[in-house]
């Protein structure tokens, strides 16, 4: 009998870890919840994760190059009943895009109600991007990709096409400068590889693990089980990923273009 119980623990203990593994977040959920900080902030939900993560980390590398510049993307569903222009300036400044001292921040904002966008230029790069560079940046990559409802092209070129003109500022080559962090992100919820097995064999696994927990009841009064459980809880809730950062204090006066 003592065989026999001993033999149940370790059968348990496999086939709950194996639970665990199935529906613990792995690598690709954790990085779904990043915090892009003041650099991704889709507010309407038009971006996919993939292009929320390659403009996330092109404008880490230009913080990371320059030492201060900071080039933001915002994607809210209205104004609020305010104007593009206004509302650009109010939010710049609330992220504070950029040097408190050089003010060397863009932010690029799209209000999908009425399909209108703006870039607004810090006063320290309006010098490099002037309202005329702005407006042709947004007529050739911007207005085209999101006309044609392409959204997510027209926010990496147009977000790119920024982050040059800043690093040609610094004298910097941003030539080559695309997704350099993480693997893509699948934008399904899967992220398991339970996910991905077939229907039949999730029915097996089911019943499996309902057997073996009803004799972890049985034997252990559940011992195991909650003991996996609360592995689970500590995995799932400890993912974070890379933080986005705030702002440098960077300000705005109203240069820049809208569409």
């Amino acid at each position: 009998m003592a065989r026999l119980h001993r033999a149940v623990k370790v059968f348990a203990v496999a086939w709950i870890g194996i639970v665990w593994l199935a529906f613990s977040p792995n690598a690709a959920t954790v990085r779904a919840n990043v915090d892009y900080g003041v650099y991704v902030q889709d507010e309407a939900g038009v971006l996919s994760a993939q292009t929320r993560q390659e403009l996330y980390n092109r404008a880490i590398w230009l913080h990371e190059q320059t030492g201060t510049a900071q080039v933001g993307v915002v994607a809210v569903k209205d104004l609020e009943g305010r104007t593009l222009e206004d509302y650009a300036v109010s939010r710049f400044r609330k992220l504070g895009l950029g040097d408190r001292k050089k003010n060397d921040g863009v932010l690029l904002l799209y209000e999908d109600a009425g399909r209108h966008v703006r870039i607004e230029v810090g006063y320290g790069l309006e010098g490099r991007i002037t309202d005329g560079k702005a407006g042709a940046i947004l007529d050739t990559y911007f207005v085209p990709n999101r006309d044609s409802g392409q959204l997510d092209l027209a926010f990496s070129q147009t977000q790119s096409a920024i982050v040059s003109e800043v690093a040609a500022e610094y004298g910097i080559d941003a030539s080559g400068v695309t997704d350099r962090g993480l693997p893509p992100l699948e934008d399904g919820t899967g992220g398991s590889w339970f996910a991905a097995m077939p229907g039949y064999a999730k029915l097996i696994l089911g019943v499996g693990i309902v057997f073996l927990i009803f004799l972890d009841f049985k034997f252990t009064g559940g011992a195991i089980t909650f003991f996996v459980l609360n592995l689970i809880g500590r995995r799932g809730g400890s993912g974070g990923g890379r933080t986005g950062g705030r702002g440098g204090g960077g300000s705005s006066g109203g240069g820049g273009a809208s569409r």
